[in-house]
């Protein structure tokens, strides 16, 4: 639509994504191609932690009709513990796995490696994120298990977190202060977490009591859901996302612990309820590492942070970008990266894999907050040599940007020879 002010300058109303625009005195046809707006303000979301849920428990108690709010969602199989043999290989417990979910890196980056609640991660969280970005912006959190907010005491502190809750083992104490929030607060991120399935778990493993806890907390579970449709009603124009994960799988056959390096205590899911993009959808059948049974083709909890903040809006600085998930939402970053040192070089392989065939994207590698490479998305490694760097161990930050999303890399170097020292 075009109208004319009082001086006779013509003025545009876009109107759609590609807008025909007509000059005023000529009739030349002008394609504006413009994106349409979006009011990331109106964009909210809700992480719920369902601890010690199995995947292939929550399967059976779907198939079963013990989970019929789980069922409304998508839901695919992930992993958790890192790439064993790697920097990022970490325990399969509470402690670093939570810390995962909520900062999007592995363990060489948030230095929480235990259950040990006097731990304090060391990455930067999706609660600073979304407050850097946005300083009028609200996140709370409310968990079960009080470690994950001690965990997470600086950004208490620091009122990253608005609003902080430990219920102290009390799961319906989590879902009736979620609700509260969802339901008459202004949140824009809430994160929320039940415990009970892991509590019975190491208490009795996989028994019938096990499966009455997955439905008791799918339960739970859509009371946060009814809050949401009832907040909905007085604020349609809001935007939701809700997802879901454990923190671990369980170990067999008995299912009553969990902290190792096995393929049961690594499975893990997530459940979303917007169509999620290739990562999650499309596991690649052939990852570089089959460990596993390839379980290291799927997406990982550490994309969850990275999903949230896509969501949300929120673009932290791609050139010093230091979250290792990828987004689950609209086009994802390369997929799979990872690194792999040659001390004796004194170089460092960056390998990665796209989603579809290449068209010619461009593709930048930063090291350190400089760039260091422009390639396109045909390119699937990239060799960073002649390092100056001095003997001992080194740590060095890559973010690789496809299409303007990031996915970055903590890779580490030991240019000492008397230490043998991980890629």
């Amino acid at each position: 639509m075009l109208t004319v002010n009082s001086r006779g300058k013509c003025l545009a109303l876009a109107l759609s994504a590609a807008t025909l625009l007509y000059g005023c005195g000529g009739g030349e046809e002008v394609v504006v191609d413009s994106p349409p707006l979006v009011d990331y303000s109106k964009r909210k979301a809700l992480v719920i932690g369902v601890d010690g849920v199995q995947y292939e428990k929550l399967q059976e108690a779907i198939a079963a009709g013990q989970a019929p709010n789980l069922a409304r969602f998508q839901l695919a199989k992930t992993y958790g513990g890192g790439i064993v043999g790697s920097v990022t290989e970490q325990a399969t417990s509470s402690g670093a796995s939570w810390t995962t979910v909520l900062t999007g890196a592995w363990v060489n980056r948030h230095k929480v490696a235990s259950n040990d609640d006097k731990l304090r991660s060391q990455a930067d969280s999706v609660f600073k994120l979304i407050k850097d970005a946005d300083p009028k912006r609200r996140s709370a959190s409310i968990v079960s298990w009080n470690t994950i907010n001690n965990n997470f005491a600086r950004d208490i502190n620091l009122r990253y977190i608005s609003h902080a809750e430990k219920c102290s083992e009390d799961d319906q104490c989590v879902a009736d202060k979620t609700s509260g929030l969802l339901r008459f607060g202004n949140f824009d991120f809430v994160f929320a977490h039940f415990d009970d399935v892991d509590n019975v778990g190491h208490a009795v493993g996989f028994t019938p009591a096990y499966q009455a806890a997955i439905q008791e907390t799918d339960t739970r579970i859509g009371q946060l859901l009814v809050a949401l449709e009832r907040r909905r009603q007085e604020h349609p124009d809001e935007d939701w996302l809700i997802m879901v994960t454990p923190d671990h799988g369980r170990s067999l056959p008995g299912g009553f612990g969990h902290g190792g390096q096995t393929l049961s205590e690594k499975t893990t899911f997530i459940a979303i309820n917007k169509e999620a993009n290739a990562q999650l959808s499309s596991p690649f059948k052939d990852p570089a590492d089959m460990a596993f049974d390839g379980l290291y083709g799927n997406a990982t909890q550490a994309d969850i942070v990275p999903t949230v903040l896509a969501h949300l809006g929120v673009k932290p600085d791609a050139a010093s970008y230091r979250i290792d998930g990828v987004p689950l939402l609209g086009q994802p970053s390369v997929r799979q990266l990872s690194a792999k040192a040659d001390s004796e070089a004194r170089s460092i392989t960056l390998q990665w894999r796209i989603s579809g065939q290449p068209s010619g994207k461009p593709l930048t590698i930063y090291r350190g907050g400089k760039q260091i490479a422009q390639l396109d998305d045909a390119a699937t490694f990239y060799l960073d040599q002649d390092l100056e760097i001095r003997d001992g161990i080194a740590e060095l930050n890559y973010s690789v940007v496809l299409g303007q999303v990031p996915a970055g890399y903590l890779a580490r170097i030991n240019v000492d020879k008397s230490v043998q020292g991980n890629p």
